[in-house]
């Protein structure tokens, strides 16, 4: 071999070993760096972020607590469950408080209302006021005392439903609380004037409870002088809430008397 094709090898392998280190190390070694810098852009964004965010860590975790304590307000303005006795108190207590005479009482099943879709015709059903599962009252009979008492029949169950055997219109709990709220229908026929009329509906509408009038039908009787109307009052409980049932003040009915021919002192 000559000593021109010895140089010849030899430059051939030095371009061939150029070759090899750009291709198996250089290159795979620009990718990586280019790699490298790619994430360490993402890890610095990412950094940069979570600087500030730590920076307002204090007023975060303020505003965090006032929105708690507003979500607690409002879960205290429901009742943990309503039965039917609650229903016909609200009306003896709007008797009491307003000039107004119920003749006519009805209290529905609680309905259950998919809060996940408030604009669907889930809460539809709470607004009819279904006679084969309601409790009707009429108020000119002996004292709504005595119709609540033998109406407490219906209790709360497990799962919120009702134990007298009415259903639901299937579980809607909220995605984000994981209460369940219901709607219980309650139909009152009144007679009563003009300032009971309003009277009444500032007593439903301050409830310190959550109600709704959803229909009001009111007609000047003239034979009476009086406004004869029909009203519906939609109630509202969210089922879950970590408090108990309270029942209303229902006072003593008194039964009998002692002294049957008024002969005694």
């Amino acid at each position: 071999m000559s000593t021109r094709d010895k140089k010849l090898l030899i430059i051939l392998a030095g371009v061939a070993i150029l070759a090899l280190t750009y291709f198996f190390i250089f290159i795979p070694q620009s990718n990586k760096r280019d790699s490298l810098k790619s994430e360490n852009m993402n890890l610095k964004s990412q950094y940069n972020q979570l600087s500030a965010l730590a920076a307002k860590a204090d007023d975060y975790t303020e505003k965090t607590k006032d929105m708690s304590d507003a979500m607690q307000q409002v879960y205290d303005n429901f009742p943990s469950y309503l039965q039917i006795e609650n229903g016909i108190m609200d009306a003896v207590a709007i008797e009491k408080s307003t000039n107004t005479n119920i003749t006519e009482l009805t209290v529905g099943s609680p309905t259950a209302i998919d809060v996940n879709n408030p604009t669907g015709d889930a809460g539809t059903a709470s607004s009819s006021g279904s006679s084969t599962d309601s409790s009707t009252t009429d108020s000119s009979n002996a004292d709504s005392s005595q119709a609540a008492d033998s109406n407490s029949s219906q209790s709360q169950t497990g799962d919120g439903s009702a134990a007298d055997g009415s259903t639901s219109t299937g579980s809607a709990k909220s995605t984000v609380t994981g209460y369940q709220l219901y709607d219980v229908s309650t139909v009152m026929a009144f007679k009563t004037e003009y300032h009971g009329l309003k009277a009444m509906l500032g007593e439903v509408i301050g409830s310190s409870q959550k109600k709704t009038i959803s229909t009001l039908n009111v007609s000047f009787d003239d034979s009476t002088g009086k406004l004869t109307g029909e009203m519906l009052v939609d109630s509202y409980f969210l089922y879950g809430l970590d408090k108990p049932y309270e029942a209303p003040y229902i006072p003593a009915v008194p039964h009998g008397t002692n002294n049957l021919f008024g002969t005694t002192n």
